[in-house]
């Protein structure tokens, strides 16, 4: 990426891409709950008309393509009167697990492809100028998995079972979700996993999923071997009955006062980890 920023007042910025042997020009930091996207671009003044001192960029990030908007840069100041002839500025950008698993789906094994959509000002000239413009950015496939893997189990995803709150069979384990969010809420995180546990066993009962466990070794095909459970859910039925086991088991937790698990200190992100988030 090359591009450049031209200001009426006379001021003229080149804005590029870092060199592929420097630091990644797109870094991940870990978060609670949201983590912090960092896009590097080094600035150089190519000229810089008297009293200005400083560029401030804005912006937005997105997707590639027209997937989407990923969000909004915090305001930067870009300092122009250095020693050195380029600045390295990070435009940061909070973004959510659930954004980066979208990303994901796009980039389908790709190189990573996003937009960025600056607005340049310079606050200290008495014009009171200021110049746009648009870029898409590039990033190795690699170089953007070894930043995913940064991030660990704070990625996560979420299965959505819409259970119907008004009618229908479903409608007491749906109460019981319900319930249980509102617990989330009130920070009652043990109640909470406990009104999950009775949501499950209503649509146990129903038979919505499979009760029975994961297939014998020598009954399983090449998909049930592979191991990534978002193709088991999608391609194999049986793959339900797994996941439900494992949540019926982390919901029953809290009914149980004995054993390994009795020393468990029940926190919110137990319960928002059960079925209703």
């Amino acid at each position: 990426m090359v591009a450049e920023m031209k200001f009426e007042d006379g001021t003229h910025v080149r804005l590029r891409a870092p060199e592929q042997h420097g630091v990644a020009a797109v870094g991940l930091l870990p978060g609670l709950g949201a983590h912090r996207l960092s896009v590097r671009i080094e600035a150089e003044p190519l000229q810089v008309t008297d009293g200005v001192n400083h560029l401030t960029l804005s912006g937005e990030l997105r997707a590639a393509e027209g997937i989407g908007w990923i969000g909004s840069f915090l305001p930067t100041l870009v300092p122009l009167r250095t020693k050195a002839t380029s600045v390295s500025v990070d435009l940061v950008v909070p973004v959510t697990s659930a954004q980066l698993l979208a990303l994901e789906e796009h980039r389908r094994s790709g190189d990573l492809a996003v937009l960025l959509v600056l607005q340049g000002t310079l606050p200290q000239s008495t014009a009171h100028p200021a110049a746009d413009l648009q870029e898409t950015y590039r990033l190795a496939a690699s170089t953007w998995e070894r930043q995913l893997e940064s991030v660990g189990v704070n990625a996560s995803f979420t299965v959505t079972v819409p259970l119907p709150m008004a009618h229908g069979p479903v409608r007491q384990a749906a109460e019981h979700l319900r319930t249980a969010d509102r617990q989330i809420t009130a920070g009652e995180y043990t109640d909470a996993i406990c009104e999950t546990r009775l949501a499950l066993t209503s649509m146990r009962k129903l038979g919505v999923w499979p009760s029975g466990g994961a297939k014998k070794r020598d009954e399983q095909d090449q998909s049930d071997r592979y191991g990534i459970l978002l193709d088991r859910i999608t391609d194999q039925a049986d793959g339900y009955a797994e996941v439900i086991q494992a949540a019926f088991n982390q919901a029953s937790g809290p009914q149980h006062n004995d054993g390994a698990i009795a020393s468990a200190a029940w926190t919110r992100a137990d319960a928002v980890a059960s079925p209703p988030s």
